[in-house]
C-alpha cells in the first residue's frame, strides 16, 4: 500500500528476503614448488663453503693465540735465566773476593812475582792411589 504525505508519493518497500541462501567461500591454496636439486646443491656448497671459511679465521685465531702464549712463556723463563745470571754474577764476585782472606786464614802464603813457591814433586805423588796393588 502506498502512503502518502501531503504530495510526496512513497512506494512501498519490498520486503527483503531472509532465507539463508548458502555463500560459497573460496580459498587459495599456493602449493610451494619444491625447489630443484640443483639450486639445492648450490645452497648447500654456498653453506659448506662458509663454514670452511669461519673454520680456517677460528683455527687462525687459534694458531696466533697459542703462538701469544708461547712467546709469553719464553719471555718469563727468559727473565728468569736472566735473574739466575746476575745472580751468579754477584755470587761470583764475592766468591772472587773472598778467595785471598780464606787462604790466608788456612795459612797459605801469597805468592810474589820475586819470590817463586817450588813444590816438591814427592808430595803429590803419595796422595796418588797405587794401581798395583
Amino acid at each position: 500500500m502506498a502512503q502518502t504525505r501531503g504530495n510526496l508519493a512513497i512506494r512501498e518497500q519490498e520486503k527483503q528476503q531472509t532465507s539463508q541462501q548458502y555463500r560459497q567461500k573460496t580459498t587459495v591454496v599456493t602449493r610451494r614448488v619444491e625447489l630443484p636439486m640443483r639450486e639445492k646443491m648450490l645452497y648447500l656448497t654456498s653453506v659448506l663453503i662458509a663454514v670452511a671459511l669461519c673454520s680456517i679465521v677460528a683455527w687462525r685465531y687459534v694458531h696466533i693465540y697459542d703462538l701469544n702464549h708461547q712467546i709469553a712463556t719464553v719471555q718469563s723463563e727468559t727473565n728468569q735465566i736472566k735473574k739466575d745470571i746476575a745472580q751468579a754474577e754477584r755470587d761470583k764476585q764475592v766468591l772472587r773476593q773472598a778467595i785471598v782472606p780464606t787462604a790466608l786464614a788456612q795459612g797459605l802464603i801469597q805468592a810474589t812475582d820475586h819470590e817463586p813457591i817450588f813444590v816438591d814433586r814427592r808430595s803429590g805423588e803419595e796422595t796418588k792411589p797405587d794401581a798395583n796393588n
